[in-house]
């Protein structure tokens, strides 16, 4: 039995340095790694003056390295108390601000354990035995001693689980994990407390403490510390319209809220929302895809539907510049751009007749002007002031309706009509001269010199009189809408209801 206990010590021993100079090695990069190494190192202080304790004939000896052991539960515990705060969340300044506190039960301890021969406080009584180590019985300072690391115990207990609480799911099971590995070399300590082990030394702690440590060796390795997570409070999230899902760094699916299970039973692949735990593209589906595969953070997509989508990928950073994971909000922006286009084709229409405006007109202009031939009809409509002095300003209205709706259908898309102006149009023609635009303006005039306008004095057909311009190589588009009205008044000097050139004036001239 002793042999076997002092191999079990010794293995212990080895296995818990070398994960304090493996956590040693990563202090600099993992923020946990520091914390993990005091925790380690304690529980191989611990083993070995356990193994000590437990393999040597000398009864001294033995006594001293059952005191010995103490440095290590110091260790362990001021670990543990960093551990903890780093790993729920807490700014570590704070605990550096008290650093004072993780020093306070080491030095008590030590000066206990130190001065125990004297006053016999720690423990009343040792019995050492020739072959199964050393036996005691528990003063008064050891049950304080054990009282403070069980209240910082439960104090990281309940920190982890406060934490836990406001995490994402995906994250939770890393909870879960520092809970149970914590739980172990608990549950061996009060077994070695208080369970008789007749005269064996037998402490399950230091090696359960190992199982502790690979936990959470495991824990800081594939997961995350919880202040490096995305806190995502649930009845927040879920009162949130939009789709929201938190990502970690490789693109799995941590968390979502229920419109974000909505919306992915709608266009993505799993109909029931059970998404957690997933990669993203094994979630979004193709209408999706392009938004989360894509370099940028923010792209409109427009579904087979016709619902679009507005994709915002925000990515989380920290103080060392990682990045621990990534919030995707996709909200359905479908009326909002209906609206959105509303506006702004609102914006370019004559309030009252329905074409573009003027502002539109030019600018549609410029831009035609860059592309190559160009043709511009100016009219404007006839006698339109005896028309609303005769019938009113409704019925002078009702006539410019109707004209704007004739000249609409019958340039279609091939031109841009707008109002100029009062009674006054312009049609803009690319890629038309002159001789297609005046052929185009006289089916103008034939069609609305047709059409009627109902008034109490019976059916009222206006005509209007046109000019033609062509834009001319090295010109501006000024040039060439003032040659489209000097020809309209042209039109009207020779009687009105026709359409004029500015070619052929240039030809008389």
């Amino acid at each position: 039995m002793q042999t076997a206990l002092v191999a079990v010590y010794v293995t212990a021993t080895v296995v818990a340095s070398t994960y304090a100079t493996l956590s040693w090695r990563r202090r600099r990069r993992a923020p946990l790694a520091s914390s993990l190494t005091l925790i380690t190192a304690g529980a191989a202080v611990w083993s070995l003056a356990q193994a000590v304790a437990v393999g040597v004939d000398s009864a001294p000896t033995a006594l001293a390295a059952t005191y010995l052991m103490f440095p290590g539960v110091a260790m362990i515990v001021a670990g543990f108390l960093w551990h903890t705060t780093v790993f729920t969340g807490r700014r570590l300044e704070q605990l550096r601000r008290r650093r004072t506190v993780l020093w306070v039960h080491p030095v008590l301890l030590m000066t206990a354990v130190v001065t125990d021969p004297w006053h016999h406080l720690f423990f009343t009584s040792a019995a050492v035995h020739a072959t199964e180590g050393v036996t005691v019985q528990f003063g008064l300072l050891y049950w304080v001693h054990t009282a403070y690391c069980y209240t910082m115990i439960g104090i990281g207990a309940v920190r982890s689980v406060a934490a836990m609480r406001r995490a994402v799911r995906g994250h939770r099971r890393v909870f879960v994990i520092f809970l149970a590995g914590g739980l172990a070399p608990l549950v061996g300590n009060l077994l070695t407390v208080f369970a008789d082990h007749g005269d064996r030394q037998v402490d399950l702690t230091p090696i359960l403490f190992l199982f502790t440590a690979s936990m959470w060796w495991w824990a800081e390795r594939s997961g995350m510390p919880a202040r490096r997570m995305p806190v995502a409070y649930e009845h927040v999230i879920a009162a949130i319209s939009d789709a929201v899902m938190v990502l970690d760094p490789d693109g799995r699916v941590l968390d979502v809220n229920p419109a974000a299970v909505g919306m992915l039973a709608e266009v993505g692949q799993v109909a029931d929302g059970d998404v957690v735990g997933r990669m993203w593209f094994e979630v979004v589906g193709p209408q999706l895809t392009a938004a989360f595969a894509g370099g940028t953070d923010q792209q409109t997509l427009t579904a087979g539907d016709g619902t679009i989508y507005d994709v915002r990928v925000v990515r989380m950073r920290t103080s060392d510049g990682s990045t621990p994971g990534a919030v995707v909000v996709v909200r359905d922006v479908t009326e909002l751009e209906r609206l959105r286009a509303e506006l702004t084709d609102q914006a370019i229409r004559d309030g009252l007749t329905g074409v573009y405006n003027r502002r539109h007109l030019t600018s549609v202009l410029r831009e035609q002007a860059d592309r190559g031939r160009l043709a511009v009809v100016m009219l404007d409509v006839d006698h339109f002031k005896s028309i609303n002095d005769t019938y009113g300003h409704a019925v002078g209205d009702q006539v410019l309706i109707r004209l704007a709706r004739e000249l609409t259908a019958v340039v279609g898309d091939t031109g841009t009509v707008a109002r100029y102006g009062g009674e006054e149009f312009a049609v803009i023609l690319p890629d038309a001269g002159a001789h297609a635009a005046t052929e185009l303006a006289e089916r103008l005039r034939h069609c609305c010199g047709q059409a009627a306008v109902v008034t109490p004095r019976g059916p009222l057909r206006a005509t209007f009189s046109a000019g033609v311009a062509e834009l001319v190589p090295g010109s501006g588009i000024e040039d060439l809408l003032r040659r489209a009205d000097r020809a309209l008044y042209a039109a009207k000097e020779q009687g009105r209801n026709r359409v004029v050139t500015d070619d052929a004036l240039a030809v008389r001239r």
